[in-house]
């Protein structure tokens, strides 16, 4: 499984050196030069990940963010010559996971990628079984598709991570602190709700198509996947 990267960039030389440098790492990356063009992308394909410069023709990398933000839940680097403090922490308020400052060692921006794109996942997921099954669901790794009821369902990447773990825990609570380390890059400060928002909208569409599916809180700990009220091992 290859994950694929948005480069919003308008300086041309650079969009193709990084483009190259990240193709060369084995990721998919697409470029867009203004924020028209990325909008469109993240709306046709499944973007793993956006980099983001904030200088740019027209919408500023700080108003594309602030726009496609509740829509699209992916990560997002900021990546810009801006050095002013406040410029990083407008990103960083924006929902922003870092703010990198140019010029940027490429092996830096790797390390940052990696983060929340590691390569070591998508090995492991490829060199295990590529298919998970329980009741009616089925999820393969390799497409990176899921199929319930025998109908697809479609899914957001950070979605469909989220689904893969407890389907392989089926039954068994995954912890929340665990999540955010593994899911989000970061530690759980206990306020925040970004997990428990990832997992409601996964939760209502499973139960879209079959109600008997659900993702239940164990309220301190985490969450488990149950099919017909199936209890926590």
């Amino acid at each position: 499984m290859s994950f694929h990267i948005l480069l919003l960039e308008d300086d041309v030389a650079l969009a193709r050196l990084t483009k190259d440098f990240l193709q060369q790492q084995g990721y998919v990356v697409s470029l867009a030069s203004h924020s028209q063009k990325a909008q469109l992308l993240l709306k046709q394909q499944q973007i793993d990940l956006l980099l983001c410069d904030v200088m740019l023709p027209g919408q500023s990398g700080f108003e594309f963010v602030a726009q496609i933000r509740q829509s699209y839940p992916g990560p997002i680097l900021f990546m810009t010559a801006q050095t002013q403090l406040q410029h990083q922490l407008t990103g960083l308020g924006l929902g922003a996971q870092d703010y990198l400052l140019k010029p940027l060692d490429p092996r830096l921006l790797l390390a940052k990628i990696q983060v929340f794109l590691p390569k070591e996942t998508a090995k492991a997921q490829s060199d295990t079984s590529t298919e998970c099954r329980q009741f009616n669901l089925l999820l393969n790794s390799q497409c990176r598709s899921v199929t319930l009821a025998g109908q697809p369902l479609p899914l957001t990447h950070a979605e469909f991570m989220l689904l893969q773990t407890l389907l392989l825990q089926f039954g068994k609570i995954v912890s929340r602190n665990w999540l955010f380390r593994e899911q989000l890059g970061r530690e759980y400060d206990g306020m925040d709700r970004t997990m428990d928002g990832r997992v409601s909208r996964l939760r209502k569409k499973l139960q879209a198509v079959d109600p008997n599916w659900n993702i239940v809180t164990a309220w301190g700990e985490g969450y488990y996947l149950s099919y017909e009220n199936s209890p926590a091992v």
